[in-house]
């Protein structure tokens, strides 16, 4: 039944996620409206760019012939090969979906899956291989030392997503050589009032914390046991407050520390496990928010996980990206998040009407939905409203 309403919805989904007026707006304030007609329009390249992460193991002409077999109106585009698409990338750039991105991103969680009037988010990062060519290996590194490098390179990508619809809300792009936790330091959107943040022990710093804290987010994170040991007062519930602050060797000399910061702490054995997980939350109040309910929900952190395994191994469907250069990887990047961001959107509707779960239904149903819809005719011209037949190319 979900997947007969997914059918429902699923006409022109790049479109309903992504319109024409939106595209043209964000393609316009990154100023990258072309001067004069082009065959393959900066609009036409948005859509393209999306297109190539639906379809990773079709090549560019592969990718133009699906894209053209949703437009059935359009005369062949003769004259149009893989180094003319490869150009409009490079025209288009990657802030454009960077961007588009940003404006596309909303979360998608329904308000009876909030925990106490929070919205629940998890913050992680994954590594995507991408291209070994000189450009991305001086841009993102790889394992090994410089001598002996190993393997491709890495784009490191630290995300944060919404826990009950798996919608990733804000994503940075780094290499392998950079840490996450300074990766993170450039996630901004949506870490605001009314949001509950998630984190492992990666993504630790004090400095964060409160960068976090002063944004009105609370966070729920893991440290390291021997972290915030100076107690301040046991609470009835097996917690207790305890303050904690900066190493004092973290930083060199001369560098302004954070200040400290009074945190709940959380101690609890998983059954069958030696290892006491340690956490600390900014939500102090332990009748509102009891321990065990925190150390409950701690375990959604996960959910980000399932979210890097459907971008990583259902929607790229490759184990290397196709991008050649930088600024190619970080507009492939976004481009799946987009597609991902879509694909969370038609399935948490779907979910709704079916009434169930969207973090438990298919995202691979999703997909392919998404998929047949680009290739379906579908009355849309990518070009534009009352394009007519595209110009011949010169």
């Amino acid at each position: 039944m979900l997947v007969s309403r997914l059918e429902r919805l699923g006409l022109g989904i790049l479109t309903r996620s992504c319109p024409a007026e939106l595209v043209d707006r964000v393609v316009g304030k990154a100023g990258c409206v072309e001067k004069r007609r082009r065959l393959l329009s900066a609009r036409f390249t948005v859509y393209f760019v999306l297109a190539l992460c639906l379809f990773p193991q079709a090549d560019y002409l592969e990718v133009l012939r699906l894209v053209k077999a949703g437009e059935p109106v359009l005369r062949p585009w003769t004259g149009v090969n893989k180094s003319s698409l490869t150009r409009a990338r490079q025209r288009l750039g990657w802030p454009v979906m960077r961007d588009l991105f940003q404006c596309v991103a909303r979360p998608l969680g329904r308000s009876a899956e909030l925990f106490h009037g929070l919205r629940v988010l998890a913050m992680d990062g994954m590594m995507l291989a991408v291209p070994d060519s000189p450009g991305n290996r001086e841009a993102f590194g790889k394992s090994g030392s410089q001598r002996s490098p190993i393997g491709y390179p890495q784009a490191r990508v630290v995300a944060l997503a919404e826990c009950s619809s798996h919608a990733v809300l804000d994503a940075v792009i780094g290499g392998w050589k950079d840490s996450e936790r300074i990766v993170s330091d450039g996630l901004e959107a949506h870490i605001c009032a009314g949001t509950l943040v998630l984190a492992d022990r990666g993504l630790w710093g004090l400095a964060r914390w409160h960068y976090f804290r002063n944004r009105g987010a609370h966070l729920l994170w893991r440290i390291e046991r021997r972290k915030a040991r100076r107690v301040k007062d046991v609470l009835p519930d097996g917690s207790y407050l305890a303050r904690i602050q900066a190493n004092k060797h973290s930083k060199a000399a001369g560098t302004v520390k954070a200040p400290p910061a009074l945190v709940r702490v959380i101690e609890y054995r998983i059954d069958g496990q030696a290892d006491v997980i340690r956490l600390i939350t900014s939500l102090t109040d332990h009748e509102q928010y009891p321990a065990a309910e925190l150390a409950v929900l701690y375990a959604r952190r996960w959910e980000i996980e399932l979210v890097f395994d459907e971008i990583k191994t259902h929607q790229r469907d490759r184990p290397v990206l196709r991008s050649q250069t930088p600024d190619g990887v970080r507009q492939e990047i976004f481009a799946h998040l987009i597609v991902h961001h879509a694909t969370r959107d038609l399935l948490n509707e779907a979910a709704q009407l079916a009434q169930t779960s969207a973090d438990r239904t298919s995202f691979t149903r999703a997909l392919h939905v998404v998929r047949r819809s680009v290739i379906a005719p579908c009355g849309f011209s990518p070009l534009g409203p009352h394009a007519g037949p595209p110009p011949r190319p010169r």
